[in-house]
């Protein structure tokens, strides 16, 4: 299905997130989430990828109404989050999992009450609390003799279950999965992965996945958005991406995680030099250029619009669709 004709959930159009700085000037800021253009539709998993510090968490706090926005906002099944008159009930429609399962469950309530306190909040009765608990715990494999246990008690996949469940009990419309595997074993991974993909069949749920994980993300994802230094390098299908990427950055990330099969340990490699160069500046030119070995003068001075290179396939390169990979 091509995106005319799939409904958009999430529509995010040139927004901003700046953090002011005390020294360095009027106008001196960290420039975390700059000009991000992006749409989620209904139903798909979209991946959100990029080195630490590429504004990946802060691009989800601000969907999840937890982060204003500098400029712009974020339209969830077109309204705004940001309206206040909207707010309360659109935030039934969003669920949040996050990486460290324990650091976002009360040490001092049991499990029980950790997933009763949200519906108390949405004005549903003990008795209607009750019944959804005991039916979301059964949904993902949750057994009921751990609703009377407090957090320290539960292994970690049961701790990240207890999170998944919080978040799935209203039947949210989207959910934001924060690298939701990267405190677990590799085994309950695997299993809480395909939980969260049965889940999603059940529901009708829409997925933004945001892990350093890139076989996870290649597992789970429809569609694959790779930032970098606070804006996005380029947006695709996830097959496409993988086979055909545009943009040097995504080459390098892609080419610096081990191969899955013996026969891909000889294929061309951009192994990435460097760090990622500071967020405060003017914003002029392209983030990556101070990496890029493909880097001309036009690259530092001028930064590259999104340019078509497939069907649903984009890429931010002043040379995408030029460059021999």
């Amino acid at each position: 299905m091509s995106s005319k004709e799939r409904e958009v959930l999430v529509q995010i159009d040139h927004l901003k997130k700046f953090f002011p700085l005390r020294k360095g000037g009027k106008n001196a800021a960290v420039r975390a989430v700059d000009d991000v253009s992006i749409n989620i539709y209904k139903g798909e998993t979209l991946g959100l990828v990029g080195e630490s510090g590429s504004g990946k968490t802060t691009l989800a706090k601000m969907i999840l109404g937890l982060l204003p926005p500098t400029e712009s906002t974020v339209m969830i099944d077109g309204k705004d989050i940001w309206n206040k008159k909207e707010q309360k009930e659109l935030r039934k429609q969003i669920g949040a999992v996050f990486q460290d399962p324990a650091s976002s469950l009360n040490p001092r309530a049991t499990i029980y009450r950790s997933l009763e306190r949200p519906l108390e909040v949405h004005g549903y009765s003990k008795e209607e609390a009750k019944k959804l608990i005991y039916e979301t715990a059964d949904r993902i494999n949750l057994g009921h003799e751990l609703l009377d246990r407090f957090p320290h008690e539960l292994s970690g996949g049961q701790q990240q279950r207890v999170s998944i469940a919080r978040a799935i009990m209203l039947q949210p419309q989207l959910l934001v999965l924060d690298e939701p595997t990267s405190a677990l074993d590799v085994s309950v991974q695997a299993q809480t992965l395909n939980e969260l993909l049965k889940l999603q069949e059940t529901y009708g749920m829409t997925y933004l996945f945001i892990t350093h994980n890139l076989s996870v993300v290649r597992y789970m994802s429809d569609r694959i958005c790779v930032m970098y230094g606070g804006q996005v390098m380029e947006i695709g299908n996830t097959a496409e991406i993988y086979a055909d990427f545009k943009h040097p950055y995504t080459f390098g990330l892609i080419t610096s995680a081990p191969p899955i099969h013996p026969s891909f340990r000889n294929r061309k490699k951009n192994l990435l030099d460097g760090e990622m160069p500071s967020l405060v500046g003017d914003g002029k030119g392209c983030a990556f250029a101070s990496r890029c070995k493909y880097c001309q003068e036009i690259c530092r001075t001028q930064r590259p619009e999104m340019k078509q290179v497939g069907e649903e396939h984009f890429a931010a390169c002043h040379f995408a669709g030029e460059i021999e990979f």
